[in-house]
């Protein structure tokens, strides 16, 4: 693939783990924010921005996501971190991917706003949705994933299932 439109086109969504600076546009409004992926979906006859149909793809993704909001016309930046990263995820899935790599999702978000962020992925996969989960913390994929590829120098090392592994024997693994 040569170019983001090219991967989009594809199927495939990639959620940066560098949310405040490659995820978001901070300063822009929470609407703005999850349109910008699908804006020529949301187009008018006269090829200009529909207002409505923005309203009703803002308003169905913090439904869906349960995102707290005050309005879609506040910043971005007004959000905790954990309705900052339902906000890129809404972002993405309005592209409707099949296949959503997320890279480390849960950096720089609370407790429980990561339970809520991997609870949304479990469902995105019971659907049917590929999900590709990088991640540097190994209980995060062990609890959250179906199978765990260890990589090291861009190579693929093990892989492991983990209904049929313990969670410290790919910990073993991975530090050694």
């Amino acid at each position: 693939m040569a170019s983001n439109r090219d991967a989009i086109r594809a199927g495939i969504a990639y959620v940066s783990e560098d949310r405040l600076s490659l995820g978001l546009v901070q300063q822009q409004a929470i609407a703005d924010n999850i349109a910008i992926t699908v804006l020529g979906r949301l187009l008018n006859r006269a090829g200009l921005l529909s207002p409505r149909r923005q309203t009703g793809l803002v308003a169905d993704w913090v439904r869906r996501l349960e995102v707290k909001i005050g309005t879609p016309q506040d910043p971005v930046s007004s959000l905790s971190g954990g309705n900052q990263q339902r906000i890129v995820l809404a972002k993405w899935l309005a592209t409707e991917p099949r296949l959503l790599i997320l890279d480390s999702p849960t950096v720089g978000v609370d407790v429980g706003a990561r339970a809520g962020i991997f609870e949304i992925v479990g469902e995105l996969a019971a659907q049917g949705m590929a999900i590709l989960l990088i991640s540097d913390e190994t209980p995060e994929v062990y609890f959250n994933t179906d199978r765990v590829l260890h990589m090291r120098d861009g190579r693929l090392v093990e892989s492991f299932i983990p209904a049929n592994t313990e969670l410290e024997q790919i910990e073993e693994a991975v530090h050694a």
